[in-house]
This record gives structure tokens, C-alpha cells and sequence, in this order.
């Protein structure tokens, strides 16, 4: 191949890269093995690659405010490989990847016997997410009476745990098999929180600081959650969740005055580019408003969520409330008939308390779970 074709294939595969950079910001490559025969277990590479696919896939559906991670097969290509494999060059494409920045997440699972042990080799690297990974390897050990699923399940958190622990802590959080109990959340969150360097101002200690919030809420401990997310807000000013869920906590501890001061600042000097948590903003603010018997402007600000983002339940629930407590039963009943139907295109964020929990705006009014939302579980003690 002449130098002029190997000029014009370097061009073209930078370009490529940098279009699957764009598009794909952070990437997890998924591949699987088994090392053998693995005494009467019945299971091969492509059955085992399977399963990690879906308990990964499982882990990054969680709904989150950031971007979650893509999940790729080892054997899926990318458009630059494509390229490099049609013009027998992968290993020049390969040295570009790693000179322009492209290095993806790589997660894998080894299953092999020991005797008459069976066990499962979790290891996996990477640099290409917002936490850079260094290589780790763990093997776990099929327990008596557990199925190879229960133990691929076990080796996609400790994997993801290493590769992408704030997708991963969301997922615990609000996983119905955790029964309630975020031990195993709080876990993680703690672990990564010890490795974050002590700056005044960490975008990433924000995110796990409101999760811990989010946490004490669920526990009932309102004075805790709302230490934690006004902790959340001075790690990272910028920090939305966060601060929609402190002006949650003074709804719920009747400092609406507080909270409807906070949700105009919010929106005037740093208004979040989400329509979900833009209107969700609105949909505090109107809550505020209202509790404080400015039904005029209350109802001014609820429309104005609903026309921000026109699927949020929720604001239409509330405006329901509102016609109902006015006595307008006939107007009160189209608004929550409006909320039913946009119930299944209804988007909410795990970390983000007013989007699956009823806003209070009457005093005394307990923490009520939005019927509206889709998180997996929603409980209080």
C-alpha cells in the first residue's frame, strides 16, 4: 500500500474515531469465556456473553440525569474498525485509538473449574470513562445452591461497581431487590467517595453526596437528607438535582418561602438545559407558591412547566390538587385524567426526589410516592 493510501486511510480513520467519540462518550466492550470444561455445568462463551449483556444492560437502563454508558459486545465494531478491517489495518487503527483518546471500557468474565469448584473471573480496565479504571481482576465462587445467572448477576455489579460506580449505586438504590435496604449502595458510594481528591468544588462528589440524600430521604430522615444535598450543592454549584432536592426537603419541612426563593434563583442564574428538570423547577416553584396563597402565580408556573415538558404527570397531578382544593371538581378530574395519560411517557431520574415523590405543599403533609413514577422501587420506612 502506497503512502499516499495509508495518508488517506489515517485522515479517514480519525474522522471515524472522532464521530464514535461524539456519539459514544463513554463506552463498555462486554465479552465472555469458558476456560475448559467446567464439570457438568452446562454453559458456553456466547450463553455466558449473553447473560452479562443483560444483567450490564440491566445495570445502565437505570434512569439517570447523566448520560449512561453504551454497552457493546466485544465483537460489535465500531465505524473506524470497519474501516481498518476492509483495508487489512487494525492494528494501525487500533495504535490511533489509543493516540486520539478512544480507549472504551472493557468488562470480561472467565468461567473455569478448580477441582470441583466452579468459579468466575471478573477483570476488565479502561480510561475512556469520567473515572479512569485500572486493570482489576476478582474471582467468585459459585455457592452452593446458586444458578449461573444468580453468579453472572454477582460478577456484573463487582465489574460495573469497578468501571461505572455512580450508574451502578443508582441502580442499587433503586433495585426492588434490595428490599428497602441500601446498604450495598451506600457501600459503593462511600468507597469512591474515599477516592475523590478533596477539592472545594468535585463534580463527581456532588452526584454521590445527593445520592446519600436521596438515601436519607427514603430512610425518613429529613434534617440528614438535607444536610447531605445542600453538601451536594456547595461540591457543585451547577449540581440541578441537587438543588431541586433541597427545595424538595423545605416543601417537606414547611419553609416554602425558602424553597420558592431558591427555585426563582435557580431558574434565573442557572437554569437547567433538561426539560424534565427545568420543569420540575417550575413544578416546585408553583408548589411554593401555592402553599404560601399565591394561587394566581402558583398556577402560572405549574402551565409553565407543563408547557416546558407537556409528559410530566406529575405537574398536571398537582395541578389537579390545586382545582380540587378551590372546589372546581370538573376541571380538577380532566387534569389528573391528562396526568393518567401521559403516566407511560412520564420521564424521571433516580436522583431527583420530586419527580417520584408528591411535592407538599399543604403543612404536615407526609412523603407520599408519586403514583406516576417508574423507579423500581419507592419505599418508606
Amino acid at each position: 500500500m502506497d503512502l499516499t493510501t495509508i495518508t488517506l486511510f489515517v485522515a479517514l480513520v480519525a474522522s471515524a474515531i472522532g464521530i464514535d467519540t461524539a456519539m459514544h462518550p463513554t463506552t463498555i466492550v462486554l465479552s465472555a469465556s469458558v476456560a475448559g470444561k467446567v464439570n457438568n455445568l452446562v454453559a458456553d462463551a456466547d450463553t455466558l456473553d449473553s447473560m452479562l449483556n443483560y444483567e450490564v444492560m440491566q445495570i445502565c437502563a437505570t434512569p439517570s440525569v447523566l448520560k449512561v454508558p453504551e454497552v457493546h459486545p466485544a465483537g460489535k465494531q465500531s465505524v473506524a474498525m470497519a474501516i481498518a478491517e476492509a483495508m487489512r489495518l487494525q492494528s494501525l487503527a487500533i495504535a490511533l485509538q489509543s493516540r486520539l483518546g478512544y480507549q472504551p471500557e472493557e468488562l470480561k468474565l472467565t468461567l473455569l473449574a478448580e477441582g470441583d469448584v466452579i468459579k468466575l473471573m471478573v477483570s476488565g480496565a479502561g480510561l475512556g470513562g469520567r473515572i479512569h479504571t485500572p486493570p482489576f481482576q476478582e474471582l467468585l465462587v459459585l455457592q452452593p445452591r446458586e444458578s449461573l445467572a444468580a453468579l453472572v448477576h454477582r460478577a456484573a455489579l463487582v465489574g460495573m461497581q469497578r468501571i461505572d460506580p455512580y450508574i451502578t449505586s443508582l441502580y442499587l438504590l433503586q433495585s426492588p431487590a434490595s428490599g428497602g435496604d441500601f446498604g450495598q449502595a451506600e457501600a459503593v458510594i462511600n468507597e469512591t467517595l474515599a477516592q475523590l481528591p478533596p477539592t472545594p468544588v468535585n463534580f463527581d462528589r456532588s452526584l454521590f453526596e445527593n445520592l446519600l440524600g436521596i438515601m436519607a430521604l427514603f430512610r425518613g430522615r429529613l434534617d440528614e437528607a438535607d444536610n447531605w444535598f445542600h453538601r451536594a450543592v456547595a461540591s457543585d454549584p451547577a449540581d440541578a438535582a441537587a438543588d431541586l432536592n433541597a427545595e424538595f426537603v423545605d416543601m417537606q419541612t414547611g419553609r416554602y418561602r425558602d424553597a420558592a426563593l431558591h427555585a426563582e434563583e435557580l431558574i434565573s442564574t442557572k437554569a437547567p438545559t433538561d426539560a424534565t428538570l427545568l420543569a420540575t423547577a417550575y413544578m416546585t416553584w408553583g408548589a411554593a407558591l401555592l402553599a404560601l396563597g399565591d394561587r394566581e402565580q402558583a398556577e402560572q408556573k405549574l402551565a409553565q412547566a407543563m408547557r416546558i415538558n407537556p409528559e410530566n404527570s406529575a405537574a398536571y397531578e398537582l395541578a389537579s390538587d390545586v382545582e380540587r382544593a378551590r372546589g372546581d371538581n370538573a376541571a380538577a378530574d380532566r387534569l389528573h385524567t391528562r396526568a393518567l395519560a401521559t403516566s407511560d411517557s412520564f420521564e424521571n431520574y433516580a436522583e431527583v426526589a420530586a419527580l417520584y415523590e408528591r411535592s407538599a405543599w399543604k403543612p404536615g403533609q407526609p412523603l407520599t410516592p408519586n403514583p406516576f413514577g417508574k423507579l423500581g422501587l419507592i419505599r418508606f420506612n
